[in-house]
């Protein structure tokens, strides 16, 4: 089951129990299995341990939060919910790495 929290959520929202940061659409919501329209906006830097790793489990039960956006394919909507992300991130004394599948980790998104 995916939590997700709205935008206007975000600005109290307590992020530490997630290690990701998902966008989506409603189509995406409403459709079970359908990760076409979803971006992997931000990823812990401890999402991952050397267990994990070894074990093969490195990308299963890896906690996400989804934020609702209306056209994940603008990218000054996207930039500005960047930007709000990364203010409450930095709030919350989370570090980790934004656009994640960008540098190299096309993981499959996980719902």
């Amino acid at each position: 089951m995916k939590t997700v929290i709205t935008l206007q959520e975000l600005a109290d929202a307590d992020l530490r129990p997630y290690k990701e940061v998902w966008l989506t659409t409603a189509q995406a919501l409403a459709e079970r299995g359908h990760n076409e329209d979803e971006l992997c906006l931000w990823r812990s830097n401890d999402t991952f341990t050397h267990d994990m790793l070894s074990e093969g489990t490195h990308d299963q039960n890896v906690a996400g939060v989804w934020l609702v956006v209306d056209d994940i394919d603008d990218p000054d909507q996207v930039l500005e919910i960047e930007e709000e992300v990364r203010q409450r991130l930095q709030a919350l004394g989370l570090e980790g790495e934004f656009y994640p599948a960008e540098s190299g980790d096309t993981r499959a998104s996980l719902g």
